[in-house]
């Protein structure tokens, strides 16, 4: 009896996990004639701008890049993206900390420096698509 109880528990449990994520496809629409890999990252509160909770690097393919990340959990997140244009994997900054490579945010963040109440998003859906232009 104790074994069935925990397998039932265990079912219940696996089954609640799998309810509670879905699938994040994030596109990033190119509107410069730049070339280089697309980096993105998506970022939960505390870490946000720090610590990607999950990231890719992809190909820009005819002006649109793609990424897909499975078995996403269902929370609050933001995704920031930048165009590598040099090669070194990073994004580059100005003296004054400004970014010299093309880069994006998600939300509707209205200053130079991204805001975590601006750029948040819930995923709370079996899938989602998020669209950005950079």
């Amino acid at each position: 009896m104790k074994t069935l109880s925990l397998l039932f528990i265990n079912f219940c449990f696996t089954v609640l996990s799998f309810a509670q994520s879905g699938t994040l496809e994030v596109n990033i629409e190119k509107n410069n004639s730049l070339e280089g890999e697309i980096y993105i990252g998506i970022f939960t509160e505390q870490g946000f701008l720090m610590q990607p909770f999950a990231s890719s690097g992809t190909e820009m393919k005819e002006n649109l890049a793609s990424a897909v990340f499975e078995n996403f959990k269902h929370d609050t997140y933001a995704i920031s993206a930048y165009q590598d244009v040099n090669g070194n994997q990073t994004l580059d900054m100005d003296e004054y900390g400004r970014p010299t490579e093309p880069w994006v945010m998600s939300g509707a963040s209205s200053s130079l420096m991204p805001i975590w109440s601006e750029s948040k998003f819930d995923f709370n859906t079996e899938k989602k698509t998020i669209k950005l232009k950079i």
